[in-house]
């Protein structure tokens, strides 16, 4: 019988929210996402925080299907 992989994946290294997942006793993998976080010239807070998430997202899911 094979092992099914875990649901849910966290694309960050954020020690807080490993914890806060690893308290809900959900299996969980943890991605660390190689993306620059330097803010482009001119660049809202919320695009900031848009392109970031987006960029993690994509990271994360080509982890995922690795």
């Amino acid at each position: 019988m094979s092992q099914s992989p875990p649901a849910l994946i966290l694309g960050s290294t954020s020690r807080y929210r490993r914890e806060l997942l690893a308290r809900l006793r959900v299996p969980f993998d943890v991605v660390s996402p190689d993306v620059d976080e330097t803010p482009l010239p001119g660049e809202t807070p919320q695009a900031l925080a848009c392109r970031l998430a987006l960029a993690c997202l994509l990271y994360t899911s080509d982890a995922a299907d690795e």
